[in-house]
């Protein structure tokens, strides 16, 4: 299984919104600075700067800040998700919940450690 400290993290947020607390969080689990990568979007572009860091990058999750809870957003990213099968987290809360996305590259990387290649599908039958 992958450790906190391989694992690049991609984090979007909402232009202006401090995430000092979602940087501490992320490097107190063992996710090293530098394997996180963070850029700035304005409000209702979130789900286009999750999907440029799923097309344009590699990094191996990614997690969503933006001030208010938005559904159409939400909706998106879920979407975005299964379509890239990557691990995106969405939150208002910097500092909530930040090593969900870590746990599930681990679980990911872990369950395709296992399996066998008869088992491995990219497609549901």
């Amino acid at each position: 299984m992958v450790s906190p400290a391989e694992i690049k993290v991609g984090i979007v947020a909402e232009q202006g919104l401090d995430i000092w607390s979602s940087l501490t969080c992320l490097k107190q689990f063992g996710c090293t600075e530098e394997n996180i990568i963070v850029k700035y979007v304005p409000p209702f572009q979130l789900a286009l700067g999750a999907l440029f860091f799923a097309e344009y990058t590699d990094v191996d999750c990614t997690i969503v800040i933006s001030r208010e809870y938005n559904q159409t957003i939400a909706s998106a990213l879920i979407n975005l998700q299964l379509q890239w099968n990557m691990p995106i987290d969405y939150t208002t809360a910097p500092a909530l919940e930040c090593d969900a996305v870590v746990k599930m590259v681990q679980l990911q990387s872990s369950m395709a450690e296992q399996a066998t290649p008869q088992e491995r599908k990219t497609q549901p039958n």
